[in-house]
């Protein structure tokens, strides 16, 4: 990537650096909130590039109108003009699509509030939606890639002629244009996708700061090309054209933790940042509990082995040498960030939830969650024994067949870890029943007295179970039906279903007299394991 000679460009670079070192771990809430103050940094900046960049297209104009300019350089300027305005044409419509895309992901994760702040800066689903779910990251690398080849095809190569060489036909220009798509390959993103590695569940605030941090690399290369063509054009560099309205925030220290929960044996590892600053700064430095860690390009990687349980504290100074402004002399200043860092070392342990009781139950989908401390979701594995497992929708969350009772079902959780290690977190048993047998019920009652208009005005026979974890039906698919009359032989008569509706019993229903007895026998249902025998109901009859 080409470095550029603006401070507040190089202060833009640096400010990438953070957000790529922060893009991929589970950040927390100061961590956001540094992205908030990062973003309004960038914006800052970009705003004071737009208003150079205005500056320079306008003394485009100022040296075409001077008369005591050169016939011949006024004529130049004049061709310059019409390059500088393409080039000013296509920023604008590129800071277009990035502000589109910026307002698509806002929306996505809940829009803005009443003081025009993002709703869900952590949300992790808005950034992947609009760009990688409904294909907008791919649009957008190919139109900042046609910006790029555009751009540095605007400048001319020839100093007498002012004519665009056409895209693809200046080396050196785009060579020198800070816009870069190279994109580290992982595991989880092994071709090294653009989209995939900026926004693939990547909060909210830090895809907004990624955006706006390429409309800053837009912006610089917008004023790379216009300096370019009007040192072509007038033979003369605009290196003192400035805007002093937009002031550099301060310095501050930033430390980004991979996983502030590690367990014993793991690597704690922070990325250590000093933001916002000029990057011709001598002597950088940084002390991690009184241990001296030289930063690569701006960022300092500090890491410890993880030993006893408990919490962690790492104090962090930054040191550098920084020039007094409006004079030559240097001084010595030290920042020590104000609270310290911390990570909390973790007893790695597993655990597995049973929905709904310490029970497996035969013919049912039996729901459980897994989870285990300090490890992501994705990182756990299970083995099952006697049961099959089937995984759900929800996070952690599976489904438990087992097919015989009696026999202890056994589930093995083993889980990777943030080195690459494996850790067994050991087998769980649970013992395997068969669901409770119903009984059988008729206008809900379980059998004793009942009135004879009452017991006529029936329709079926029903299975009932209280106080059970699951809510289940249990479907009576047959019985059979006795009267036993004062006089006169006894009434039979069998039945499919549940229903009394069949002719053989209702006619024996419309037998039913006071003081007689009734009995409904061998009942059976269909339970999650099969057909059950539930046994019978019997009423005597009254008015």
């Amino acid at each position: 990537m080409a470095l550029p000679k603006e401070p507040r460009q190089l202060m833009i670079n640096l400010m990438y650096l953070v957000l790529t070192a922060l893009l991929a771990m589970n950040v927390s809430s100061e961590i956001l909130n540094a992205f908030k103050t990062i973003g309004k940094s960038i914006a800052n900046s970009n705003k004071a590039v737009e208003e150079r960049n205005k500056l320079v297209t306008e003394h485009f104009q100022e040296y075409i109108n001077d008369e005591d300019a050169k016939p011949e350089k006024r004529e130049k300027v004049k061709q310059a003009l019409l390059l500088a305005n393409q080039v000013n044409e296509k920023t604008e419509a590129i800071i277009s699509e990035l502000k589109k895309y910026k307002q698509l992901i806002i929306d996505a994760s809940g829009g803005l509030d009443e003081q025009g702040n993002i709703r869900q800066i952590e949300n992790l689903d808005g950034g992947t939606r609009v760009m990688i779910e409904e294909g907008n990251g791919p649009k957008l690398l190919s139109s900042l890639k046609k910006f790029k080849d555009e751009i540095a095809g605007l400048v001319p190569i020839n100093m007498d002629k002012m004519v665009a060489p056409g895209v693809g036909n200046n080396v050196r220009v785009f060579g020198m244009l800070p816009l870069n798509f190279e994109t580290d390959k992982s595991d989880n993103n092994p071709d090294g996708d653009w989209s995939y590695g900026n926004f693939h569940m990547s909060p909210t605030i830090a895809n907004i700061t990624l955006l706006d941090k390429y409309a800053s690399d837009v912006r610089a290369s917008q004023s790379l090309a216009l300096d370019e063509i009007w040192a072509l054009a007038t033979g003369e560099r605009q290196n003192d054209l400035h805007v002093t309205s937009q002031a550099l925030p301060d310095y501050a220290v930033i430390v980004a933790a991979d996983n502030n929960f590690v367990l014993p044996g793991e690597k704690y590892r922070a990325r250590i940042m000093l933001g916002t600053y000029n990057k011709k700064m001598n002597n950088l430095s940084f002390s991690v509990n009184g241990r001296t860690i030289m930063p690569v390009d701006g960022v300092a990687e500090y890491t410890e082995i993880a030993s006893a349980v408990g919490q962690k504290n790492v104090t962090v100074t930054a040191s550098f040498t920084d020039t007094i402004p409006g004079t030559k002399q240097t001084q010595r200043r030290t920042i020590t960030m104000p609270k310290p860092a911390n990570y909390y070392v973790g007893e790695a342990q597993a655990s597995i939830s049973l929905d709904k009781m310490n029970v497996l139950y035969v013919g049912l989908a039996n729901p459980i969650t897994i989870a285990a401390s300090g490890i992501p979701a994705g990182n756990i594995n299970v083995a099952s024994e006697n049961c099959t497992m089937t995984k759900t929708a929800g996070v952690g969350q599976y489904e438990v067949a087992v097919a015989k009772a009696g026999t202890d079902a056994k589930i093995t959780l083993t889980g990777k870890l943030a080195d690459g290690t494996v850790k067994n977190f050991g087998t769980y048993k649970y013992r395997v029943k068969l669901v409770p047998t119903p009984y059988p019920m008729i206008a809900n009652s379980r059998g004793g007295k009942m009135a004879k208009n009452l017991l006529k005005a029936q329709a079926a026979v029903f299975a009932k179970l209280d106080d059970f974890a699951y809510e289940l039906k249990f479907p009576v698919t047959s019985y059979s039906v006795t009267l036993q009359p004062k006089s006169g032989d006894l009434m039979e008569a069998t039945a499919t279903g549940e229903l009394l509706s069949s002719p053989t019993v209702r006619a024996i229903l419309d037998k039913v007299k006071i003081g007689v007895r009734i009995y409904f026998e061998n009942i059976k249902c269909k339970a999650p394991d099969g057909i059950r025998s539930i046994g019978s109901v019997n009423f005597i009859i009254t008015e």
